[in-house]
């Protein structure tokens, strides 16, 4: 009888767990979801962030070589070409991950 009682309580218990973690699981669903939209405007804010800031670094740079060839300045034409070269490093970067890992398609739903 003893050992009855025992399986019973034993089986009440792991029962009892399982709905709370059953029922706790959906509630995670909801909150999951609310964290991915949340974080994919956030990468998709930060992307679009990183290609402004790509353009403006181009636009400089080729702003800088003209300013470099009117006054015949070779170190400000050389500065201009790098930040001209790294603005578009970052554009095509940018462009190139965002597409590698899927997340332009994540983004435009």
């Amino acid at each position: 009888m003893n050992n009855t009682v025992i399986v019973i309580i034993g089986a009440l218990l792991i029962g009892g767990g399982g709905g709370y973690v059953f029922g706790k699981g959906a509630d995670t669903t909801q909150n999951d979801a609310k964290k991915l939209q949340d974080t994919v405007a956030m990468m998709n804010e930060q992307s679009i962030n990183i290609k402004q800031m790509g353009e403006m670094m181009k636009a400089g740079g080729v702003d800088m070589q003209e300013m470099g060839m009117k006054y015949k300045d070779d170190s400000l034409v050389a500065k201009g070409k790098d930040l001209q070269v790294i603005g578009e490093k970052y554009i095509s970067e940018n462009t190139s991950k965002t597409k590698e890992s899927g997340m332009d398609q994540i983004m435009a739903q």
